[in-house]
């Protein structure tokens, strides 16, 4: 029961949830959103998610993963140095528990089956390698293929993900990853290939691809 708890200590209880969304101020600087690094705006995800309704869900977690598409793994692992720290309540009392209230906006969303379909672009006709299937490559890669290129990816290791697997499971439930990486996927012509060590990046651009990303993170 110990450890159950601690692999979900990331989520927020439903209770937790209502009282963390009530406490944002939804201020119209939005010092929250100018503070994160994805450029994702908390307060506007926390507004959408207000009622708490199923489509209320959807909304919020469409704000929070069409700026990242590893939104449920920043949610549960971003530092509080970020909006956290720019929070308009940390001078009142305490500021909103945003990364706990954003993984599970988009938990809940994957949990009811409300996840946002995202329009798939036209093909472009081009396509380009990304080498390193870490968090860096794989959000490459479902910018890109919003834009209509085809992409693969090439990791050298047998898993995706790259250093979100060495997080220990009280911080990050690998289940989130994994929805993350098949919302990634969903999300236009992506190929994964794992196993597969690239010695050197020119030699994809003779293959055809119009450009290669190195993506190779701490490798």
């Amino acid at each position: 029961m110990i450890a159950d708890m601690k692999k979900h200590a990331q989520f927020l209880t439903d209770a937790q949830l209502a009282a963390e969304i009530s406490r944002c101020e939804y201020c119209q600087e939005k010092p929250c959103k100018k503070a994160c690094p994805a450029d994702c705006s908390p307060a506007d995800f926390i507004m959408a998610a207000k009622r708490g309704e199923k489509s209320d869900f959807r909304r919020a977690a469409a704000l929070i993963l069409g700026n990242n598409p590893l939104g449920g793994v920043c949610g549960a692992v971003c530092p509080d140095k970020f909006c956290m720290k720019a929070c308009a309540r940390s001078g009142i009392d305490s500021p909103v528990n945003i990364p706990a209230v954003q993984a599970t906006l988009v938990q809940k969303a994957k949990e009811l089956g409300v996840l946002p379909l995202f329009i798939k672009s036209e093909p472009n006709g081009r396509k380009i390698a990304v080498i390193g299937a870490g968090p860096a490559g794989v959000s490459a890669a479902a910018v890109l293929a919003q834009k209509g290129y085809k992409v693969d990816i090439f990791d050298s290791y047998g898993a995706v993900g790259g250093m979100c697997n060495l997080i220990p499971d009280f911080r990050l439930d690998k289940s989130v990853l994994a929805t993350d990486l098949d919302f990634i996927r969903s999300l236009g012509d992506i190929n994964l290939e794992t196993d597969c060590a690239v010695q050197k990046p020119s030699e994809l651009l003779a293959k055809g691809y119009c450009a290669v990303i190195a993506a190779c993170g701490l490798a």
